[in-house]
């Protein structure tokens, strides 16, 4: 029996609400708050006990311990407010010296558990092992089709496929080596444009140039377009304008990762309604290149993109479209 199928509706309670809301019976509003007192009483009773905090309530074994030190936090928010001071790193490190944890710390971020690895063999250990091959996936990145992506993609045979055609096509010895000229012209135009930069002003930011040059790579390899960033076209400023507004999506904070009930009740950053306004400009985009490598019937070689690689796959390595678009966005 596949317990990953097994769903379990918890929210049943939330249907009773209105008959009890709408009621004008006293008893029922004792009812109500009795019901809210208790709910409060046992939040702060599971935050009391757990040594990780509230995410990690179910963490104690047999002897009612739990084998990794950490913090409690704050009760329903963990250390989200801890972390969202200062210094990261910093924040950790007081963090793991106040609960004595050396190896592996444990806190709460929500109801997301967290645990930070200080030692070397332990993150190891970690990075390598299946129990950890599923993360948690942003809310941003679902909404903006990551999900189907081989970075956000859950561990399975659909994830083991997209790795796959990746490590075969994309990130192949010889179709890297086909690639070296136009990651040598890249280049070589951004170093053009750094000491055209600091000739002028001498002072140089090199993060807009280091985005650009990366930029033209990847449309390079994956989409077989190359832009010149002299001309600015409309095309190229649509372009990095999706860009840094996906990276910004992925970045962003969003309280709705670590309090899921909060997405049904407030987007404080717009997230949700970002996204929706960035797919179908994604969309369109990237479809209509896949239409003009329909059309165009180019012959797949080691300098081929990756575009046709993956509109050369047939039977069972054939992505649909929509997976095609998640996995080239």
């Amino acid at each position: 029996m596949d317990l990953g199928m097994v769903s379990k509706d918890t929210n049943w309670w939330l249907f009773t609400l209105p008959a009890f809301l709408g009621s004008k019976n006293i008893l029922d509003e004792y009812l109500i708050l009795t019901l809210l007192v208790i709910c409060v009483f046992l939040t702060l009773l599971t935050w009391a006990f757990s040594v990780g905090g509230v995410a990690w309530k179910n963490g104690r074994n047999r002897n009612g311990t739990v084998p990794i030190p950490g913090t409690r936090g704050l009760p329903i928010v963990g250390s989200l407010f801890t972390l969202s001071r200062g210094l990261a790193h910093r924040s950790l490190a007081e963090m793991a010296l106040k609960s004595g944890a050396t190896q592996l710390m444990a806190f709460s971020l929500g109801s997301t558990p967290v645990v930070v690895a200080s030692d070397p063999h332990t993150a190891r250990e970690i990075l390598t092992s299946p129990y950890f091959a599923d993360r948690p996936i942003k809310q941003s990145a679902k909404s903006l089709m990551f999900g189907r992506a081989i970075g956000f993609a859950p561990n399975g045979a659909y994830w083991r496929h997209l790795r796959r055609i990746a490590s075969s096509h994309l990130f192949a010895p010889r179709r890297i080596a086909a690639h070296e000229a136009g990651r040598q012209l890249d280049c070589a135009a951004m170093l053009c444009d750094i000491a055209h930069e600091q000739s002028l002003h001498g002072v140089v930011s090199l993060r807009k140039h280091l985005q650009s040059a990366a930029l033209s790579n990847i449309m390079g390899s994956v989409f077989g377009k190359h832009y010149d960033p002299a001309q600015d076209s409309e095309e190229l400023q649509e372009l990095k304008d999706m860009v840094r507004e996906g990276f910004e999506l992925l970045g962003a904070f969003n309280w709705s990762d670590y309090l899921p009930w909060l997405n049904y009740l407030y987007d404080p950053f717009r997230i949700v309604q970002r996204c929706e306004l960035l797919v179908p400009r994604v969309r369109k985009l990237v479809k209509n290149i896949i239409e003009e490598h329909k059309s165009s019937e180019s012959m797949v070689s080691d300098n081929a993109d990756f575009v046709d690689v993956l509109l050369s796959l047939d039977g069972d390595e054939k992505l649909e479209e929509n997976d095609m678009v998640a996995v080239l966005w």
